[in-house]
C-alpha cells in the first residue's frame, strides 16, 4: 500500500535548510592544519605518445614537497565505471587518448606554489591523428585509441566498421519492419546530431585526503553519486583493500550525473599515501569542463513510416554514440538511447542498431536523461515532419499514436500502468491554449 505520509504533501528536503544557511559543509570548505595542495599536470595534446616527462626543473622551485608520477606507483591498476579503461597517470611510452589524461601530481605547501610547478614541467611527445569524429573512428583505416582493447562487439558487428574503435554494438528488433515499410504510404528519412554538453554544476569537483597510519586507512572527504563503486574503484586501482579506503560523503553542489565517475578521488589518495599528510586537490571550471563527463554526443539515423491516415509503421534507427577517449557510462548511455528511439509512440515494427565509439574526446558519461534526451530530439523532430507532409494537426498525430496501458515498447515491455501520455499531451493542449483540437 501506497504510503500517505509523503505523496501529495509538501515535504522539506532534507539538505534544504543547512545549504541556504551556508551551514552546508562542502568539499572545499573543510580545513585541516599542515595541509598541503595539489595540482594535476595532464595532456598537452589528445592524441600522443608520451615520450619524455621531465620534472626536474619544477621540483626545484622552493615549496614544492614531491612530484608524483607513473613511476612511483609502477602496480597502478586501470579505472572506470562499466569498463577499466582509464589510467591513473600515463606511463612514458604510453598513450595520451585526450586532454584530461594526468600524467603526474603536484604536491606542494601552497596552491601557488603547485601551479607555478605544474608549468614547469616539461612534456616531450610524438604526435598521433586526432579522431575527434566517431564516423572517422570506424573507418578501416583509422588508427585504434585503445590498441589492446578487444571490445564488447557481437558477431553482428559490420566487418566494414573498426572495431577496435567501436566499445559496444547492441540490436533493437520488435515486429517485421520490411513489413512495416510496405505497408506505408510516407516513409521520411532525416539524420540528426546532437552535441557534447557539460553538466555544470555549480560545485567543481574537489576534495581531501588524509592517511591514517594509526589504522592504514585512507580518508577521502569527496562528493560522489556512487559512493560504494567510488570506494571500489579507488581500492582496486591503487592494490588496497575497499576496508582500507573511507569515503566520507560531503555535501554535493549539483551534480546531473557528472559526479558518477570518479575525478578526484584517486589522486587525493595516491598523494595522501605518499607524503603521509593532508591533501587538498580543487579542480578550475576548466579542469572539470576538460578532464570530466559530458553528455555524449549522438549520431542518430532515422528512418519512419507511417499511414496516409496517420498511423506509425515501421521506424528503422541507427545510433552512433561518441563515448569519447573513455568507455564511463557509454555502452549503457547508447544503448539505452536507441531503446527509446520512438519515445512514447506506438510503433508495431522497429528494428535498430547502436554504436558506442572511442574519440580523442573529453568521454561521455552520465548526464540526467541517460540517452533518452538526444533521442527526444529526433523522435520528435521526426512526428513534427510527418505531421506537416500529412497536414495532421501535430497534436492530433501525437495523440492518436501515443502509448496506452497495454502498449509495448521497443524493447518489448508491456506497460501495465501509470501510462498517462494521452493525459499529458491533453493538459499541454490546454496550458498551451492549443487552436487545434484532437480527436480523442
Amino acid at each position: 500500500m501506497m504510503t500517505k505520509r509523503y505523496v501529495g504533501k509538501n515535504t522539506l528536503k532534507i539538505d534544504a535548510e543547512s545549504k541556504v544557511t551556508g551551514q552546508a559543509q562542502y568539499p572545499s570548505d573543510l580545513k585541516f592544519d599542515n595541509c598541503l595542495h595539489i595540482k594535476i599536470k595532464r595532456a598537452t595534446y589528445p592524441h600522443a605518445i608520451l615520450k619524455d616527462l621531465d620534472i626536474s626543473g619544477a621540483k626545484k622551485i622552493d615549496g614544492v614537497v614531491d612530484i608524483i608520477t607513473a613511476k612511483d606507483f609502477p602496480d597502478l591498476n586501470t579505472f572506470g565505471l562499466i569498463i577499466k579503461d582509464q589510467e591513473v597517470l600515463i606511463k612514458i611510452g604510453e598513450k595520451m587518448k585526450f586532454m584530461g589524461d594526468a600524467l603526474a601530481i603536484v604536491i606542494a605547501e601552497t596552491e601557488e606554489i603547485a601551479l607555478k610547478a605544474r608549468n614547469k614541467i616539461r612534456v616531450e611527445i610524438e604526435k598521433l591523428e586526432v579522431i575527434t569524429d566517431p564516423l572517422r573512428a570506424i573507418e578501416k583505416d583509422a588508427p585504434a585509441i585503445h590498441e589492446d582493447f578487444s571490445g564488447l562487439c557481437t558477431d553482428y558487428l559490420e566487418p566494414n566498421l573498426n572495431q577496435k574503435n567501436i566499445l559496444a554494438d547492441h540490436y533493437l528488433k520488435k515486429g517485421d519492419v520490411k513489413k512495416g515499410f510496405r505497408e506505408a504510404d510516407l516513409i521520411v528519412e532525416n539524420e540528426y546530431r546532437t552535441q557534447h554538453i557539460d553538466q555544470l554544476p555549480l560545485q567543481n569537483e574537489s576534495g581531501y585526503a588524509l592517511y591514517d597510519d594509526k589504522k592504514d586507512e585512507i580518508k577521502i572527504w569527496a562528493a560522489s553519486q556512487w559512493l560504494h563503486d567510488t570506494q571500489a574503484d579507488v581500492a582496486q586501482s591503487i592494490n588496497m583493500s575497499k576496508e582500507k579506503i573511507r569515503i566520507i560523503q560531503t555535501a554535493i553542489g549539483g551534480a546531473f550525473g557528472k559526479k558518477e565517475d570518479v575525478s578526484v578521488h584517486i589522486h587525493l589518495a595516491l598523494a595522501a599515501l605518499h607524503t603521509k599528510r593532508p591533501v587538498k586537490l580543487v579542480y578550475t571550471r576548466e579542469e572539470s569542463m576538460i578532464a570530466q563527463s559530458k553528455r555524449h554526443p549522438l549520431i542518430i539515423k532515422a528512418k519512419t513510416g507511417v499511414s496516409s491516415n496517420g498511423y506509425l509503421t515501421a521506424w528503422s534507427v541507427e545510433v552512433i554514440g561518441d563515448t569519447g577517449a573513455y568507455a564511463s557510462s557509454g555502452p549503457a548511455v547508447v544503448h539505452k538511447g536507441m531503446y527509446h528511439c520512438t519515445g512514447p509512440y506506438n510503433v508495431e515494427n522497429i528494428e535498430g542498431t547502436s554504436y558506442a565509439v572511442y574519440t580523442n574526446n573529453t568521454y561521455g558519461g552520465a548526464m540526467r536523461g541517460f540517452g533518452t534526451t538526444q533521442m527526444a530530439f529526433a523522435y520528435e523532430s521526426q512526428m513534427d515532419i510527418l505531421a506537416h507532409e500529412l497536414n495532421i494537426d501535430p497534436a492530433q498525430f501525437r495523440y492518436q499514436n501515443a502509448y496506452i496501458t497495454g502498449s509495448v515498447t521497443p524493447n518489448g515491455q508491456k506497460l501495465g500502468k501509470s501510462v498517462n501520455t494521452k493525459r499529458t499531451i491533453e493538459s499541454v493542449i490546454d496550458l498551451a491554449k492549443w487552436e487545434g483540437e484532437i480527436n480523442k
